[in-house]
């Protein structure tokens, strides 16, 4: 729990420094007071470069798939963190979104939301759950329809569990999603798992308790495999992961091997 919790609060922190720019591609004013000194703190540690910036890019790409799939009023966020896209985002009328993390973390997150006078865009229900355990009879006990078809976002996520969890989550959530669902999230390389320019931040992660345990250089294969047919990939500085903030231009091609990288995916239920 106090590695999910720390992980949480240094992610609010980067959003809180993009959002700190004049040109912020995003704004959180939620996040620097969510994060704490702890989680500023956290986020100075792991810093290297491209670390805020990729954070600020998905952000920004997945808020962008929120907004364009506004058809779906059913929105999941699995592992939502600090995350205050109920607060900070324009939402349609009657869409409900379903926050799944640990039970402690979002119980203080919603104490910290009050105390700030947090107002939601929409209908809001945490879900307090281990996603490793019977979550999706929580998600329903809290009103979920599985009869309708559901935005799941998986962020931040994925590269802090062994590849088998990995998998049996995501094939978990495409047995119990309606037609016409849509995953989107991101993925880590496998390059990045093994490349020597993530030598120290690995180090770090590790020796604070959340170290990095899967990645793929396969994603399209990785995603079919658990259910899901790709629509759209790209890596941060591609059109449409850039928003100006990515620091190398342009982007590796995905056969230079020997390098980090991150990808950014929606996939349709295949």
């Amino acid at each position: 729990m106090h590695a999910v919790s720390d992980t949480a609060r240094w992610t609010a922190a980067a959003r809180a420094k993009e959002s700190r720019r004049d040109d912020a591609i995003f704004t959180d004013d939620l996040a620097e007071e969510l994060a704490g000194e702890e989680g500023a703190t956290l986020f100075a540690r792991y810093d290297n470069p491209g670390v805020g910036e990729f954070i600020a890019i998905r952000t920004r790409y997945l808020d962008d798939v929120i907004s364009v799939r506004s058809d779906l009023r059913q929105v999941v966020l699995l592992a939502a963190g600090l995350d205050t896209r109920s607060v900070r985002l324009a939402w349609p009328p009657e869409t409900v979104l379903y926050e799944i993390d640990q039970a402690d973390l979002l119980d203080d997150k919603d104490k910290r939301l009050a105390e700030l006078g947090a107002r939601h865009g929409c209908v809001r229900r945490p879900v307090g759950a281990d996603l490793t355990g019977a979550w999706p009879e929580a998600l329903r006990e809290a009103g979920w329809d599985p009869s309708a078809p559901t935005l799941w976002v998986v962020e931040g996520l994925l590269f802090y569990i062994p590849e088998p969890d990995a998998r049996l989550l995501l094939r978990r959530v495409a047995e119990i999603s309606a037609p016409g669902s849509v995953l989107a999230g991101d993925l880590l390389s496998h390059q990045s798992m093994i490349s020597e320019f993530s030598r120290e931040g690995l180090r770090r992660l590790t020796e604070d308790g959340c170290p990095w345990l899967f990645g793929t250089d396969e994603p399209e294969e990785f995603l079919s495999g658990c259910g899901w047919r790709v629509s759209e990939l790209k890596t941060p500085g591609e059109e449409g992961a850039s928003y100006d903030r990515w620091p190398w231009n342009p982007p590796l091609p995905r056969d230079v091997m020997g390098f980090p990288r991150n990808f950014l995916f929606i996939a349709d239920k295949g």
